[in-house]
């Protein structure tokens, strides 16, 4: 056999193979689960806050900081949407993230499970002990995707015209990197 049809007959060879190999690495992932995506959204907030600049943040910057890497490292996670809302409710269960960063992020990477989010009743119970609330509204496109917008408001003082409450990410939170 000349070395060109030897070559040829390799790399074909090869063209099958690895196909089949990589399917067997994908096969060895453990798909994601509630508990291992609570590990995953508490080293994302945790890597937000490392960041040198955090704790000079105004709590809407630490709130983006925070919100971004987990929206991050939970998009690129594998789980379903189903499995991503009922991790970020776990989280808030735990005191990993406030209720409000877990409907923020749901809105962005499960939004036809955001509303399951904010209707939660530990999310609602964290919102209202910390003068919060949200609003959710979706809508849905012709081509069957979600919107999802999210209204997290600070209640007003009693006063009548006292200003509303700024929104805290770290409120109700227990974990390291919010200080507490």
């Amino acid at each position: 056999m000349s070395s060109r049809h030897f070559s040829a007959v390799a790399i074909a060879l090869a063209l099958v193979v690895a196909p089949v190999g990589q399917a067997a690495v994908w096969a060895a992932t453990p798909a994601p689960t509630v508990v291992s995506l609570q590990a995953t959204i508490s080293a994302a907030a945790r890597a937000a806050a490392a960041d040198s600049s955090f704790s000079g943040l105004s709590n809407a910057d630490k709130l983006t900081a925070i919100q971004l890497a987990v929206t991050q490292a939970l998009s690129t996670s594998g789980a379903s949407p189903e499995m991503i809302a009922a991790a970020l409710i776990a989280a808030v269960k735990a005191g990993t993230i406030s209720a409000g960063v877990a409907i923020a992020v749901a809105a962005t990477v499960a939004p036809d499970f955001a509303q399951m989010v904010a209707s939660d009743p530990t999310v609602v119970a964290q919102l209202a002990a910390t003068g919060q609330s949200a609003t959710v509204t979706g809508s849905t496109t012709g081509g069957g995707s979600v919107s999802v917008l999210v209204s997290l408001q600070g209640a007003a003082g009693g006063g009548g015209g006292a200003p509303a409450a700024t929104y805290d990410p770290c409120a109700g939170v227990i974990a390291a990197y919010c200080g507490g």
